[in-house]
C-alpha cells in the first residue's frame, strides 16, 4: 500500500504493530482499517487517512512498508489513543529502547499527554499488565512498582507483576496462556503459598478485569493496602470512593447493555475478573 502511494505514511496503531508490538484491541481481518498519515485526504479502501505534514526524520521503512519511527508512533499512539491503550504501547515501546524521556522534549500541546507519558514502565511485561497498572493508578491507589522481585527457597526468586514493598501487597495478572491448565494452576497455588509465608498478600486478576469488575478490584486492593498499614488521607479516601462508585455505574450499564450478570469473586481472594 504505502509502496503504491508514497505519500502516504502508516501510523498510530497500525505502525505500533508493524513494530512488533502487541496491540490491543488486537487487530482481526477486516475489522480493522489501516491508519496512514498524509499531507491530504487520500481513499484509500479499508484505511483511515489523518492529514498532516510529517517532519522527515519522524518517517522510516520497516518490512518494507513506510511508517512512523518508533519514537513517533509512541507520540501519537500517547496522544491519540483511549489512556490504557496508550500506555501499554508505551510501556513496549520502552522496552525496545525508545527514549521516552525525550519524547517530552518534543512539541505537548496537553496536560493529558504529559500525564499519559508519565504513567509509563517497562516494568510491565504484558499490555494487560499495563492496563491494570493504569487501572489502579487512576483508581486513586499510590503508584505500583512492577517485576518486585522477592528471594524464595534454594536459591530461587519470584518477580511479582506490580505491588507495595513496604506493604507486601502485590496485584497479578493471570493471562489465559500461562494460568489456565490444571499444572499451571497447581504451580501458581504453590508460588503464592510460598509467598504468602514470607509475608506478602498476591491478588490475583483475570482476564475480564475490564470493564465488569473494575470497582471491586480498586475496593479489594485498596482495603489490602490499609489492612497492611496504608493510610490515604481525607482527599485520597474520597477520591478512591468516588472512582469505585464510577465504576460500578459503569459496570452496570455496560451489563444492562450485553445482558449479562456480573459474577462474583471465587473464594480464597482469588479474583476471577
Amino acid at each position: 500500500m504505502t509502496r503504491a502511494i508514497p505519500q502516504a505514511v502508516a501510523c498510530r496503531q497500525t505502525a505500533a504493530h508493524v513494530w512488533g508490538l502487541q496491540v490491543l484491541p488486537t487487530p482481526t481481518g477486516d475489522n480493522w482499517p489501516v491508519e496512514v498519515t498524509a499531507p491530504g485526504h487520500l481513499a484509500l479502501p479499508d484505511c483511515v487517512t489523518y492529514v498532516a505534514s510529517l517532519p522527515g526524520e519522524d518517517v522510516t521503512e520497516h518490512q518494507g512498508i513506510r511508517l512512523t519511527t518508533m519514537e513517533r508512533t509512541a507520540l501519537d499512539c500517547a496522544r491519540w489513543l483511549p489512556r490504557m491503550e496508550s500506555v501499554a504501547i508505551l510501556d513496549q515501546f520502552a522496552r525496545k529502547g525508545v527514549d521516552l524521556e525525550a519524547l517530552w522534549h518534543r512539541p505537548l500541546n496537553t496536560w493529558r499527554l504529559r500525564d499519559t507519558l508519565s504513567l509509563a514502565d517497562p516494568g510491565a511485561a504484558s499490555p494487560r499488565e499495563s492496563w491494570l497498572r493504569v487501572i489502579l493508578v487512576e483508581g486513586g491507589l499510590p503508584r505500583p512498582a512492577t517485576q518486585i522481585r522477592v528471594d524464595l527457597d534454594d536459591g530461587r526468586h519470584a518477580c511479582l507483576d506490580l505491588g507495595w514493598e513496604s506493604f507486601k501487597v502485590a496485584v497479578e495478572y493471570d493471562g489465559q496462556a500461562h494460568h489456565t491448565s490444571p499444572l499451571d494452576r497447581r504451580r501458581d497455588t504453590d508460588r503464592r503459598e510460598e509467598l504468602r509465608r514470607r509475608g506478602w498478600r498476591v491478588i490475583a486478576v483475570r482476564r475480564d478485569v475490564i470493564p465488569g469488575q473494575i470497582a471491586d478490584l480498586l475496593h479489594h486492593v485498596a482495603n489490602a493496602l490499609i489492612e497492611r498499614g496504608w493510610k490515604p488521607g481525607p482527599e485520597t479516601t474520597t477520591r478512591i470512593l468516588g472512582n469505585i462508585r464510577a465504576a460500578r455505574r459503569r459496570s452496570r450499564h455496560h451489563s444492562a447493555r450485553r445482558g449479562t450478570r456480573r459474577r462474583r469473586p471465587a473464594p480464597g481472594g482469588d479474583w476471577t475478573l
